[in-house]
């Protein structure tokens, strides 16, 4: 992978992404599990989802190169930064150590790991440009990062399932305003989003009923009494406030506002995470 630089590898890869997949690896692993000790297979089961997600930003990026064109001209493949085959190469690459990672780990985990190294090349080949089912197998992959941390420390429960629901939810209305952001290129090129097939102003109101459902979600843990002081800090008072103007301010959604409530959503999301992986960790120490 000689042809790019490192910052356009850095931007390809968008290991920020990353790093929030890794969060909710964590968050599964700590609602099922008492330990607190960096064991080898918490590491393996850290180490996979992101390798995994990196492969599919860059074969995502591939494939999106003629309409990152358009929208995103900034790109590392459009801009001249990373040449395209060494991003399908990285692609490759990532994949297998990921899904190699994730032998040790157990069959569901290696099943796991390998259907979504697959899905998303497909997701970028094929099924994102079929619009809301695209969007739903990405947030299928956000959610499944937590089961993935569950199954990895030998156990799924309700707490676990009802977190990743509420991930679910809130990454898929997020993928509806994105589909909003990049309306005009995704257009040219004849994709079926939410946005082209909808509308802006109906997608807003998808994203507005999807965002609700999430807040909703959100306050079922502590009303259960599944959390603690914590989540309620981090995951309703600070986070659900966030949602709730996402949800009203995507009723007037266009272009230019996509992209801010894209960003309100994405820190509503990591202060929802935070909340779910702390506060069982401040209750066990």
């Amino acid at each position: 992978m000689g042809g790019g630089n490192i910052g356009g590898y850095l931007r390809l890869f968008r290991p920020k992404n990353a790093l929030m997949s890794v969060l909710g690896v964590l968050v599964g692993w700590v609602n099922v599990s008492a330990s607190l000790g960096l064991i080898p297979n918490l590491i393996l089961a850290c180490a996979v989802p992101p390798l995994i997600l990196m492969a599919g930003n860059a074969v995502n990026d591939y494939f999106d190169a003629p309409i990152d064109r358009v929208n995103k001209p900034d790109r590392p493949i459009p801009s001249g930064e990373v040449p395209p085959r060494e991003a399908m190469t990285s692609y490759i690459v990532l994949s297998l150590i990921g899904v190699a990672l994730s032998i040790p780990l157990g069959v569901e985990e290696f099943i796991l790991a390998s259907l979504f190294a697959l899905s998303w090349y497909l997701y970028a080949r094929w099924i994102k440009a079929m619009g809301l089912v695209g969007n739903i197998l990405v947030s299928l992959g956000v959610a499944f990062t937590l089961i993935f941390g569950a199954l990895a420390a030998d156990g799924l429960n309700g707490k676990v399932i009802l977190f990743s629901t509420i991930a679910f939810t809130s990454n898929l209305a997020r993928e509806v305003v994105k589909t909003v952001e990049d309306l005009k290129g995704d257009s040219l090129y004849g994709l079926r989003t939410v946005a082209v097939v909808m509308g802006p102003k109906r997608a807003g109101a998808y994203a507005s009923l999807m965002i609700i459902v999430a807040s909703v979600l959100t306050i079922l843990p502590p009303l259960a009494g599944l959390t603690g002081p914590v989540y309620f800090l981090l995951s309703v008072i600070l986070s659900l406030p966030l949602l709730l103007y996402s949800a009203r301010e995507s009723l007037k959604i266009d272009e230019i506002k996509a992209k801010r409530l894209s960003s309100t959503l994405k820190l509503s999301m990591f202060l929802g995470i935070m909340g779910m992986l702390l506060d069982p960790l401040i209750r066990l120490t």
